[in-house]
């Protein structure tokens, strides 16, 4: 069963159950001692001769007598009709089948009448010189009943007097069957259509209130089952729908975000066993090839063997510092890395730095200058990575430099308005492709330019930087500006300063 039709049945039990629970409550007690009293309720209201259902009537209908403009009406006629309109025959027809006969009075003189001498005896014996005098009257005695109803319409005074003789055989009518009743009969029906009008109007409102989000979630649903993970469900309204759709597009934009991640990570997944397996091969190669030349005998002088040996040991270093970068950068992004901060002032430490380094720097042919503009820049570090950052990227600027020296300016500057440290490590060289400058901290990820040359690093070490950045609470960027800058920010500690 829908949920549509599950909501009409339940706004139809409601008023049913209550309804039928109700009649069936009636019918008991009629059935038992309470029918005693319904019949005393009834005997109460028993219209003897229809008096009260005559005079009800009578009474009912004095709007048609005003409407009718009977003052034109001179002198009695007894073929006069009343019924000139359908309102009025109908009064005269309720009337004479309720075993009445009666007279219309204008000012006194007769409108119309079909009262019989005898009836207007019988009227006179029951209600004395009152049937003439009084302006209403309802008497009854030995089964004769009188009825004169006397109302004014503009200055003019209309009467009626009904006479039922009790010779005509009609059945006594129950007053209270025959109008309390009806009423009550008509107003139960009227009140189960209003009812199921309202049902109906409750039920279109209600299942369209939850049948339209529910419509949206199900294409939304096929939507992201065939892939699209852009869909937008387009359903705004603040109820609790509307929240279970902006749930819905929450989840959409997550899964997105997932797949997004997991296809990069796959990206990364094939660049990094690729990069591992240029990095293997091209020291496995050479090693390969140095042995074969000592197996061939190729080496046939003390010298070249001891050449060719050199070589392999030169190889397999490298394969030791390749397996030593994989497993320190293993360890530092499954955050497995301990740093031991400490504070410090991160001029003061590269100032050693730049002192302990200036004989390799001499021998690698770089110049360095340190730009500070405040005396102090305190931070919380781990000493041995910061060093480890700096050595990296001087192994950069070597590595891919294209002059014979090289050119390296480390500047410090302080963010007042973040707390923030930003170090800039610019060198001379060619820097890189723009396209490749978001991708150059990604693992095993070299441009083009570097990966055809096999002795241009492993591509690591700038992944190393990023994730030891990223340790201390900051964030790092390359850009061109002349070269290769490499912009970091590490947060200031805040704390006592250094002295």
């Amino acid at each position: 069963m829908t949920i549509k039709s599950k909501i009409r049945l339940s706004n139809v039990l409601m008023v049913l159950i209550p309804i039928t629970a109700a009649g069936l409550i009636v019918l008991f007690c009629l059935r038992t001692s309470f029918g005693n009293y319904w019949h005393s309720l009834e005997m109460m209201y028993q219209d003897e001769n229809g008096i009260q259902s005559a005079q009800s009537l009578i009474y009912t209908y004095q709007q048609e007598l005003w409407e009718n403009n009977w003052g034109s009406r001179q002198t009695a006629c007894a073929s006069q009709s009343i019924y000139q309109t359908e309102t009025m025959y109908h009064l005269e027809q309720k009337l004479t089948n309720m075993g009445y006969h009666f007279t219309v009075k204008k000012n006194g003189q007769i409108l119309y009448s079909n009262v019989s001498d005898a009836d207007m005896e019988a009227a006179l014996k029951t209600a004395g010189e009152a049937l003439h005098t009084a302006n209403t009257l309802t008497a009854s005695r030995d089964n004769v009943s009188v009825i004169k109803n006397t109302f004014h319409h503009n200055a003019k005074e209309f009467s009626i007097i009904a006479v039922n003789s009790g010779q005509s055989g009609q059945p006594v009518e129950s007053y209270l069957r025959n109008y309390i009743l009806k009423y009550v009969f008509l107003f139960v029906l009227l009140f189960i259509l209003l009812t199921a009008a309202m049902n109906w109007i409750m039920s279109q409102w209600v299942s369209r209130s939850v049948l339209v989000p529910l419509n949206k979630l199900r294409k939304g649903t096929h939507e992201i089952r065939e892939g699209n993970l852009d869909t937008k469900l387009d359903y705004h309204k603040n109820d609790e729908f509307g929240q279970v759709c902006r749930d819905f597009e929450e989840m959409s934009a997550y899964l997105k975000e997932s797949v997004e991640q997991r296809l990069e990570n796959e990206r990364r997944r094939r660049e990094m066993i690729n990069g591992v397996s240029h990095d293997l091969r091209t020291p496995l190669t050479s090693i390969g090839g140095y042995l074969d030349g000592l197996i061939d005998g190729i080496a046939d002088t003390p010298e070249k063997r001891a050449r060719y040996f050199n070589a392999i040991k030169t190889r397999t270093r490298d394969l030791e510092r390749l397996v030593d970068s994989l497993s320190e950068y293993n360890r530092l992004e499954s955050g497995r890395m301990k740093f031991h901060m400490e504070r410090g002032d991160l001029k003061v430490f590269l100032e050693q730095y730049m002192a302990a380094y200036e004989e390799e720097a001499k021998d690698n042919h770089v110049d360095i200058r340190l730009e500070a503009g405040q005396s102090q820049y305190p931070m919380k570090f781990d000493g041995a990575q910061i060093k480890r950052i700096f050595d990296n990227l001087f192994t950069n600027t070597i590595r891919y430099r294209r002059n014979s020296h090289s050119q390296v300016t480390i500047r410090l500057d302080k963010q007042a308005e973040t707390t923030r440290i930003r170090v800039v490590f610019k060198d001379d060289g060619p820097g890189v492709p723009e396209e490749s400058l978001d991708r150059i901290f990604e693992t095993f990820y070299r441009t083009d330019e570097a990966r055809s040359h096999a002795g241009r690093g492993s591509g690591i070490g700038l992944a190393v930087v990023k994730e030891i950045v990223a340790g201390h609470g900051g964030t790092v960027y390359a850009e061109n500006d002349g070269g290769l800058a490499v912009v970091m920010e590490f947060p200031e500690d805040t704390g006592k300063e250094v002295q």
